[in-house]
């Protein structure tokens, strides 16, 4: 799936010459981390929470409210936030995205259609299709499986549950270290109306069942 099918469109931006309270006030009211930092129609940076909470004085601060709003609004948002932005475009997989986000330790993406901002793409859009691909949304069972990696692994365990009136919502391939080597696993979700006989039908055929939850 590309990135485009499921950023945010139209996402929330602040002007570059904003005040830190103009971006805690957006934050807040659209329950967000990530703004992207415009100076006109050009995105010049991103600030998020974290950059905003970084700033903010702490609670101990013998400072009256009305100085701390004084301080805050003569505070730019173009002096806090980061410059260099990591940006994927709409022919992005959510692979790479997320493989983006993990690598460089960030929770979101803007999307560029050249030099226009059209989206952006978070970690919790990416938690979301992780979630559907998994068929955790649908009432389910699940089994893990270890395999051997061979051609026609895969073929014969779903062979065999759709002996037992399986139906497959979802599976996915994994590896996992067990006694020091490395396995396949395959985790599958299912609605199996004959579960118990199912899971002793692939033990029966040498698959080794890590897990089965109904």
């Amino acid at each position: 799936m590309l990135v485009g099918k499921r950023m945010k469109r139209n996402p929330v931006t602040i002007d570059k010459d904003s005040g830190i309270n103009e971006a805690l006030r957006l934050l807040q009211e659209h329950r967000i981390r990530h703004l992207p930092v415009m100076d006109g129609e050009k995105m010049v940076g991103i600030v998020t929470d974290r950059d905003i909470r970084r700033v903010l004085p702490s609670p101990a601060t013998s400072l009256e409210i009305h100085e701390l709003n004084y301080l805050l609004d003569k505070l730019r948002i173009g002096e806090v936030m980061t410059k260099k932005v990591i940006t994927v475009v709409p022919e992005t997989t959510l692979e790479e995205a997320a493989k983006l986000l993990l690598d460089h330790k960030i929770g979101g993406l803007p999307v560029m259609d050249g030099e226009e901002l059209v989206g952006i793409i978070t970690e919790t859009d990416i938690l979301e299709v992780f979630l559907e691909v998994m068929g955790v949304r649908a009432p389910s069972s699940r089994i893990e499986l270890i395999v051997e990696d061979k051609p026609g692994a895969l073929e014969e365990a779903c062979r065999i549950i759709k002996g037992y009136q399986g139906n497959i919502l979802s599976v996915v391939t994994a590896r996992a270290t067990l006694l020091d080597e490395e396995k396949k696993v395959l985790v599958i979700r299912l609605e199996a109306p004959d579960f118990e006989p199912l899971i002793k039908a692939l033990e029966g055929a040498d698959y080794k069942v890590l897990s089965a939850l109904v």
